[in-house]
């Protein structure tokens, strides 16, 4: 009984970290961030935000996220235009308010990310599709 009353007391702050990834980061990123910064065919400063080592690694200017830590997290200070950071996206208009909330909220919980592995061309290629990105917008809906 105990252990099954720490399985539920533990599991859905995992299952509200996945939700909030699938549902506010993984689009952002998606949309925003893998046409410059991806491991299958563009990674501006050595930053690949496809996969989950590639946001902890980082690139050339350090780790993009520190879990726990919006604030020192490379990606968001970008993201927002904080100075001293790099200005992303750079040649699309800033995140939304919405999207800024959604990954701040999403580093400071841990960061958790199901993205184990680097996509194969493939998968970056379906997961970037038109009508996948498109079955996410309608999902928002």
């Amino acid at each position: 009984m105990l252990s099954l009353l720490l399985l539920c007391s533990f599991s859905t702050p995992i299952v509200e970290d996945y939700e909030l990834f699938e549902s506010a980061v993984r689009p952002v990123l998606i949309e925003r961030c893998y046409r410059c910064h991806n491991s299958v065919e563009r990674t501006e400063g050595g930053l690949a935000l496809d996969h989950a080592a590639g946001l902890l690694e980082g690139g050339n200017s350090g780790p993009a996220i520190v879990p726990g830590d919006p604030e020192g997290s490379l990606l968001l200070r970008a993201v927002r235009h904080s100075e001293g950071a790099p200005r992303m996206p750079r040649e699309e208009p800033r995140l939304q308010p919405d999207e800024l909330e959604a990954l701040a909220t999403w580093i400071a919980a841990g960061a958790s990310d199901p993205r184990d592995t680097r996509p194969t061309a493939e998968d970056f290629a379906a997961e970037t599709s038109w009508e996948n990105v498109a079955r996410r917008r309608l999902a928002w809906w």
